[in-house]
């Protein structure tokens, strides 16, 4: 059997990648993983408070790499903007609530000590799911049954399936529970170009599989 050499990636003095695109994008997604994981942290009591908030503003200010990436890209200009005035009150405080649950997703799925998707990305209001002549991409864990049997769902209904999402996908439709595969804890690759697309202008609506089911079975 043919040994082909592994692929020396050049080093700087530190051991780091020499091309800065890589590091950084390295960086990046760990950086991430520390946002989804003080959420997790912050959300262990079903509360949040003002030094709570305090603490991720000055984590997410002195964690740059992440700004630009979902979610410390909604996350950071929100918290900014509820402690300009130096105070979290009752209002902002829920609504910091809702937002880290949106980003660590449901609670019942995550006390079974499984990762549940993230609930931020979906449309609100979502729409309606027609199926005919529309691209779905599917993405997560279902609690309903197997891929493979949602996939089949959306063809005998006229719809067809691809496996990553293009500017002529219709609908993103996430398992309630996240996937080992995912890059990160409670979301994936398919997501975040979801989301891309989505804000890019693209008409792909990223909605939950309890939606999808609704109209499923409807």
């Amino acid at each position: 059997m043919a040994v082909f050499p592994r692929r020396e990636i050049p080093l700087d003095d530190n051991g780091q990648p020499l091309n800065p695109a890589l590091c950084w994008s390295r960086v990046a997604d760990r950086q991430v993983d520390e946002v989804i994981g003080l959420c997790k942290g912050v959300l262990a009591d079903g509360q949040v408070n003002q030094g709570e908030a305090e603490f991720l503003l000055n984590w997410l200010q002195s964690n740059q790499h992440c700004a630009d990436k979902w979610p410390a890209n909604v996350l950071f200009p929100r918290i900014r903007a509820m402690l300009a005035d130096g105070v979290l009150d009752d209002t902002e405080e829920q609504e910091l609530l809702t937002l880290l649950m949106g980003i660590t997703g449901s609670p019942n799925v995550n006390a079974t000590g499984t990762n549940a998707s993230a609930t931020l990305p979906f449309d609100d209001p979502s729409p309606r799911v027609a199926f005919a002549g529309e691209i779905f991409c599917l993405t997560g864990t279902f609690a309903c049954g197997p891929r493979r049997e949602v996939e089949d769902a959306v063809v005998q209904r006229g719809g067809a399936v691809k496996k990553t999402p293009c500017k002529k996908t219709s609908f993103l439709v996430v398992g309630e529970v996240g996937s080992r595969d995912w890059a990160h804890s409670t979301f994936g690759r398919k997501i975040e170009k979801a989301i891309e697309l989505r804000d890019g202008g693209s008409t792909i609506a990223i909605i939950p599989e309890e939606r999808f089911f609704e109209y499923l079975h409807g």
